[in-house]
């Protein structure tokens, strides 16, 4: 089952849509859908007052937002099975939480994308704004698995408190990726700024495009060729292509395990 819903003209005010999950309307009809209550500001409206609603056959519980907004909040939000499909930008927390599944936006994402999630794909086609994969404001887990693919550019504070999973970028990205890192994989192809890493614990982040400067409080450790890099000890590896300059840190923390590899063909002024 598909439902498809179009918004029906812009709006001002956001709508949180974290009711419309795929695997909670799979089996409605199209009147049911539309008199789902959903918060927009301080009241609550209709799902049919916002949207156009149709159902189509399909395989999978899929949902399916054409006209999409960045006004749309939430969407996505503990998701565990099924795929979103959305058509235009999105607004802030999509994917946040979600634990299986796949979210396939082509447009842009606000931020806090991929909020403390916990498994499934989120991949963006176009841009991603700041925390990406991050914790929220005052938490201290952020993304613990899934994958999460920006195919553009990000901004400040990817993967803010990442535990697990993977974050790729293939664009450039702000300052603070992985600040208080703690696990995971972050892979970022553009270009970086600085304050790489800053305060990571554990986990690992790979540049493929040119970093500003690596803070002082990480050790340098060396040229490495095509690296498999290990989070845990009994971890198969994920092997990445390539010539890097190797760094663990932030020493600023008591025995880190955090790991940086920063290209070397792109990088001429670490050497």
């Amino acid at each position: 089952m598909e439902v498809i819903l179009k918004l029906k003209e812009d709006i001002v005010v956001p709508v949180e849509l974290d009711a419309l999950l795929p695997e909670k309307i799979e089996g409605m009809d199209v009147e049911e859908i539309k008199d789902i209550e959903i918060p927009q500001g301080r009241r609550t409206v209709k799902v049919g007052d916002i949207f156009h609603v149709e159902i189509e056959e399909s395989d999978i519980p899929r949902m399916t937002i054409k006209n999409s907004s960045m006004k749309l909040k939430r969407v996505g939000e503990g998701m565990t099975t099924g795929e979103i499909v959305i058509e235009g930008d999105v607004g802030m927390h999509v994917g946040a939480e979600m634990r299986g599944g796949r979210i396939l936006v082509h447009g842009n994402v606000d931020n806090w994308a991929g909020r403390g999630m916990k498994g499934g794909e989120l991949i963006v086609k176009g841009n991603g704004r700041d925390y990406i994969g991050s914790a929220y404001r005052g938490g201290y887990k952020g993304m613990s698995g899934g994958l999460i693919v920006i195919e553009g550019n990000a901004g400040h504070e990817i993967g803010e408190h990442i535990v697990g999973g993977m974050i790729h970028i293939k664009g450039n990205v702000g300052y603070f990726a992985g600040i208080h890192a703690k696990g995971g994989i972050i892979r970022i192809d553009g270009d970086v700024p600085g304050r790489l890493g800053a305060e990571m614990i554990k986990g690992a982040i790979v540049v493929n495009g040119r970093l500003s400067q690596v803070l002082p409080s990480f050790k340098y450790e060396g040229i490495v060729e095509n690296p498999v890099i290990k989070i845990k000890k009994k971890d198969e590896g994920v092997r990445i292509e390539g010539t890097y300059h190797m760094y663990t840190g932030d020493y600023v923390n008591r025995k880190p395990k955090g790991q940086l590899y920063v290209s070397v063909n792109k990088n001429p002024h670490l050497a």
